[in-house]
């Protein structure tokens, strides 16, 4: 049992971003807070991944069952190392680090004041990007979820967007039936004599009927739709209104299948309109355009309705349940709320740990001002030389960000010593090569000069051997605090007169005696 329960929670401190070897050596109470971040960051990871799985899912209609498993765990881990990310970026500063504001003159000894407000714009603009995730995460959660709760609006909706798109492709259709009809009434009229033509016009009464219904529709619906979009335009609608668009809906629905039903019917009765004479061939191929561009119409609401019936239109899905469902927003709020806690409880963490280490744990007075130091450093040559000889094993405290901010800078410190002493090894191995090659080119010509004056070459020869003499480079420091490089070792303003000469070499002169 306890290998399980020790199993998941250094899981879990793993989850939370943390170093494992630190949270073990804290109390259980500290231990517990990390636990309960890495259990969030976990819970967040488990619903991104399947916000994106469902998203996936519906967007290819349920044909992506195996694509979309991969891509809700490639968008899990994504969301959760920018969360880790950002949760980092709420830890205190573990390493010193340089200001970038100008910097005011202000006395040594004024100790400078520390901001520690929760609600600044730099956590504001972090929170906003948290929430704007988590408010992309939870709609494929509420569609997968409630989208039953709105299928009824759904239906309402394909209603309104089968009739606008009908009327958008089928409008050019029906104009060209108003221009073969005119055409052909114009023959009528011109060439047949006043008083066959009404008889002519009577028999072609069920096409000019149905004509002008196609044309009455394009009015109808045109004026419909305007009405609609003016009240859907609204964010919020009365009792009223809500019916008014219910009955606009209806009356779009029935003027479109009365179209429909009339398009099927009139290809089915056309075949029994004739007319015999000199009309026949016109009438022919009036009858035969009309028919083609009825058909047409039809294949085009064949189209449009599979067209429509396949689609499950994700988006305004998504719109209808923030608009209509409650519940929608108590998911979204609560993935909001799971994105937002662990900042406040990350936050709370190192105050925590804090008050544990003044409050709860008996330390020694050197641990304390080593924890002062590393947080609002004074003497850092005191502290170099304590982190340097301190054994970090022998250190236990609960206090999480003491621990990491000792053992983060003694590896700085370290590795700095190393990279300090092979600069210094290698420049100094450059000065004895450059010496040697130096000497080597002005040997020859002081034998030279030995066989001409002897007493010039000993003067020569000796300011050469003092000059290529090999010597140790060692680093020079412009910082007091050389791998962090957040204050500069100061160097005395020098006024450019006598007595600003005489004063800067005789204060030197008394330092380098008291030294």
């Amino acid at each position: 049992m306890n290998k399980t329960y020790n199993s998941i929670r250094l899981f879990l401190f793993t989850c939370s971003g943390e170093d494992n070897f630190i949270l073990k050596r804290c109390k259980g109470e500290i231990q517990k807070r990390f636990a309960l971040l890495g259990f969030f960051v976990l819970l967040i990871f488990v619903g991104c991944f399947f916000s994106a799985t469902f998203f996936t899912y519906s967007l290819f209609d349920g044909g992506a069952k195996l694509m979309s498993i991969p891509v809700g765990i490639i968008w899990g881990t994504i969301i959760v190392n920018m969360y880790l990310l950002l949760l980092h970026t709420i830890s205190p500063a573990i390493i010193p680090l340089s200001s970038k504001k100008k910097k005011r003159k202000i006395n040594d000894l004024e100790e400078p004041k520390v901001q520690n407000t929760f609600l600044n714009l730099s956590m504001l603009l972090r929170m906003s990007f948290m929430v704007l995730l988590a408010i992309i995460i939870a709609q494929p959660l509420n569609v997968r979820l409630l989208s039953s709760t709105v299928a009824t609006s759904i239906d309402k909706h394909k209603i309104q967007e089968r009739v606008k798109l009908y009327s958008f492709t089928n409008k050019e259709l029906i104009k060209n039936e108003l221009l073969d009809q005119k055409e052909f009434v114009n023959k009528i009229k011109n060439r047949i004599n006043s008083q066959i033509a009404p008889k002519l016009l009577e028999r072609i009464q069920t096409i000019n009927d149905k004509i002008y219904k196609d044309s009455l529709f394009i009015v109808n619906t045109s004026k419909l739709l305007k009405q609609l979009n003016l009240i859907e335009e609204k964010s919020f609608l009365i009792p009223q209104e809500i019916a008014k668009k219910e009955g606009i809906l209806e009356n779009l629905d029935s003027l479109l299948n009365n179209e429909v039903q009339s398009d099927n019917d009139f290809i089915t009765s056309i075949d029994s309109i004739t007319i015999n004479g000199s009309l026949e061939d016109d009438f022919y191929k009036f009858k035969t355009n009309l028919i083609a561009l009825v058909t047409e119409k039809i294949n085009n609401y064949t189209v449009l309705n599979e067209l429509l019936n396949k689609s499950n239109f994700y988006v305004k899905t998504i719109q209808l349940l923030l608009a209509e469902n409650p519940v929608s927003w108590i998911v979204t709020l609560l993935v909001c709320l799971v994105f937002l806690l662990p900042i406040y409880f990350k936050y709370k963490v190192r105050d925590v740990s804090a008050a544990i280490f003044k409050t709860q744990e008996l330390n020694e007075p050197e641990i304390i001002r080593l924890r002062e130091e590393l947080i609002n450093t004074t003497n850092f040559n005191w502290l170099e030389k304590k982190i340097k000889s301190t054994n970090i094993k022998n250190i236990r405290t609960s206090d999480y960000y003491f621990q990491r901010m000792l053992i983060e800078h003694k590896i700085i410190l370290e590795e700095y010593d190393i990279a300090k002493k092979k600069f210094s090894q290698t420049l100094t191995a450059n000065v004895i090569q450059y010496n040697r090659n130096s000497l080597k080119k002005l040997l020859p010509l002081l034998e030279k000069l030995k066989q001409v004056n002897l007493a010039k070459y000993n003067e020569i020869s000796k300011q050469i051997f003092e000059e290529y003499v090999d010597e140790e480079m060692i680093k020079y420091e412009y910082w007091l605090d050389c791998p962090f490089r957040t204050k500069k070792i100061h160097t005395p303003l020098i006024i450019n007169n006598e007595i600003g000469l005489l004063n800067f070499v005789y204060n030197n002169t008394n330092e380098a005696e008291k030294q």
